[in-house]
Formats: C-alpha cells, sequence, structure tokens
C-alpha cells in the first residue's frame, strides 16, 4: 500500500488559515466544519505538520512528521514523531524512516503547504472555507492571493473536483482540488 496525500486546511473567506501562527482554527471554524475534520482524521495514518501546528495541537498518540529546524536533518522526537529538516534532508528519506502507508494529511503551516505542493506531494486539497473574513494573516501559500488560488495550484498541476460542498446553512463549503493526470496536462497543452 502506497501513501496518498491529502492537504487539509480551513480558510477564512479572504483566503487566510490563520490570524497569526499558532491561531488555532477550532476558535473560529464552525462545528461542522471541525467534525469533518476530525471523521478525516479519524481515516489518517500520519500527519505532516509545521513545528507551530504540532505545538498547537499536541497529539502525542497520533504519527507525524514535523517540519523543524530544530534537527540537521532527520530525528526521533519520540516514537511517534519524526523531525524532518528540509535543509538537511529530502522529503523521502523522511519518509523511508516514517513508511507511511493509506492516507496522510498535510497540515501546514504555510511554508508546509508551499514545500509539499512544490515537491509534487499533494495528491488532493480539501479546503474547507468559513464565512469569516480577517483581512490580513497567514496565507495558504506563501506570495499567492487568495483569487490567484486556482491559478496557483494549476500551476502545480491541480484542477478543481467537483462543485462546493455545502456543510452549513451559515455558508460554510468545502472545496477539493485533485492532481491532473500526467496524459490530461499533456493534452490541455
Amino acid at each position: 500500500m502506497t501513501a496518498r496525500f491529502v492537504l487539509l486546511a480551513v480558510v477564512s473567506s479572504d483566503g487566510f488559515i490563520a490570524r497569526y501562527p499558532g491561531h488555532p482554527p477550532w476558535e473560529w471554524a464552525s462545528p461542522e466544519e471541525q467534525a469533518r475534520f476530525r471523521a478525516t482524521m479519524d481515516l489518517v495514518t500520519w500527519s505532516v505538520l509545521g513545528r507551530i501546528t504540532h505545538e498547537t495541537a499536541p497529539r502525542p498518540e497520533r504519527k507525524r512528521i514535523v517540519f523543524t529546524g530544530a534537527v540537521k536533518s532527520i530525528a526521533w522526537l519520540t516514537p511517534n514523531h519524526l523531525a524532518f529538516n528540509p535543509a538537511g534532508a529530502t522529503f523521502d528519506e523522511a519518509l523511508e524512516i516514517a513508511r507511511p502507508e493509506g492516507l496522510v494529511a498535510v497540515l501546514g503551516g504555510t511554508r508546509v503547504h508551499d514545500y509539499m505542493l512544490g515537491i509534487g506531494r499533494v495528491d488532493e486539497l480539501r479546503l474547507s472555507i468559513e464565512p469569516v473574513r480577517f483581512g490580513e494573516g497567514l496565507g495558504m501559500f506563501t506570495g499567492v492571493a487568495w483569487l490567484g488560488l486556482d491559478d496557483h495550484l494549476a500551476r502545480h498541476g491541480m484542477a478543481r473536483a467537483g462543485e462546493d460542498e455545502k456543510f452549513n446553512d451559515l455558508g460554510t463549503v468545502e472545496r477539493r482540488y485533485r492532481k491532473i493526470a500526467a496524459n490530461a496536462l499533456r493534452h490541455a497543452r
């Protein structure tokens, strides 16, 4: 069985994943979004996340690859948490040690999203959009305006998959993107 990487993110309606580093989504996301997130996490074998996200929601029982500059390359922090420094090792080297199978959640933050999309390790993006506006904060990807998200993802071989799914009467929706098959990309050019 191979690993399938799904980037899970909740964003404000103006495209921010948080107002500031460490701002937890459970403080502003709808109960329906949080229930969907928890249900998905019950299916996940491993998570990939940055140090701040890891520390914001510590889960010692969950298997995690934690991006951090605190190690030179790769090192076990605990029996379930593998520290990974992309400046000292490749993600493939981390995968050789972790050996994840099945559904792997990419949980952010911004630099983790950038890295995973940049190396082609996002098979699917599940984006929950909440009807709140932050005005400013942490973007989903570095330097990518909310209105430019579809184009940014297309440049990385991803496209919308179906219509937005409504979560509640307040206006929370889930938008999915999937990796486009290589032969479909060749035909589109």
